[in-house]
């Protein structure tokens, strides 16, 4: 089959592109900027057929390129990762988090409507979506409603909406999807998990004290492997119901001190974990655990163990340090 992935160069996105081309399938895909990043360059060493400088490069909220592009291309399903996922980063711009993750959103579905009518979409949105949760909305369910408290929120919560919409009165093949943490080989160092692994992996090669920078280890997040995570993305872009919204995440609460914990086990040398003021947050939600009820029941489960994440992770910014990248590949 064919597939195209909006944000192929993302973190997710890579590791996406890798599931799908390990099984077999034609992938192509949108990005912004140059296409010969480290992650598109792997995936490109592994899989001889896929083609980086055949991507199609355009501005996610440009539904003219997508239109064309998706004319092209001929996708059988389309996975739209594309967006700022990072939520510090939203909030610094918030006219443009809202439009590249609502109106290219948008923009993305009209050009499917309008180039591939019968292609199946699925639209993947964000936990943070959820937003003001209590002890007492614990586990997170898909009825949950939505009640966003960050920019990045409000922007995920939306573009969850306009899939809806779109579904509900165009027609459009839609599948929603809500994805808890999740983190692993090739997560860019603004994430909590990568940024522990960097700053061990620096402090391992004698770049670095051995001084770990930290913010609120007391929240608790529920956390998944990417690997994990993508291939729940393939199956339920095969197997969801249409217009309807699936979790992904472990069912599990992991507090960041246990993050630390783990991932000082794995270290090579004695790490000391400090607090920085500049790190924590105003008002933080303690505790964000999901339920994947709705996608167990057809058939996906997460299988990798979250101290094997971190451990692989460890590993590939070991590696990243050895060879001077500032970013990984999956």
């Amino acid at each position: 089959m064919r597939f195209f992935i909006t944000g192929i160069g993302g973190f997710a996105g890579a590791h996406l592109a890798e599931h799908l081309l390990a099984a077999g399938h034609e992938v192509s895909g949108l990005v912004t900027g140059r296409p010969d990043r480290p992650c598109l360059r792997a995936l490109a060493a592994r899989h001889p057929r896929f083609a980086p400088e055949r991507l199609a490069r355009a501005d996610v909220s440009d539904r003219t390129a997508l239109e064309r592009a998706l004319a092209e291309r001929a996708p059988d399903g389309v996975f739209h990762l594309a967006g700022i996922a990072f939520a510090p980063r939203a909030e610094v711009d918030a006219a443009r988090a809202f439009a590249v993750n609502v109106l290219g959103t948008l923009a993305l579905l009209a050009a499917v409507e309008r180039a591939v009518p019968q292609c199946r979409v699925l639209v993947v949105g964000s936990s943070d979506a959820y937003g003001a949760i209590t002890p007492g909305n614990l586990p997170i369910a898909e009825e949950t409603p939505l009640r966003p408290v960050t920019v990045y929120g409000c922007s995920k919560a939306a573009a969850d909406m306009v899939a809806f919409q779109r579904w509900w009165t165009a027609g459009t093949a839609v599948i929603r999807v809500r994805a808890f943490n999740h983190t692993g080989p090739g997560q860019d160092p603004d994430f909590v998990c990568s940024d522990f692994a960097r700053q061990i992996a620096r402090i391992e090669a004698g770049g670095a004290p051995p001084v770990v920078h930290v913010g609120d280890l007391s929240a608790v997040r529920d956390f998944s492997d990417v690997r994990d995570v993508v291939r729940g993305y393939a199956m339920l872009w095969e197997h969801g119901r249409l217009g309807e919204a699936y979790n992904l995440c472990s069912g599990v609460g992991t507090s960041i001190a246990a993050i630390t914990a783990m991932l000082g086990a794995e270290s090579r040398c004695r790490v000391e974990w400090v607090e920085e003021r500049g790190r924590l947050r105003s008002r933080e939600i303690q505790a964000v655990v999901g339920s994947a009820a709705r996608a167990a029941a057809l058939g996906w489960t997460p299988r990798i163990p979250l101290a094997q994440t971190l451990r692989d992770l460890l590993d590939d910014w070991r590696r990243r340090q050895n060879a001077g990248e500032p970013h990984a590949s999956p």
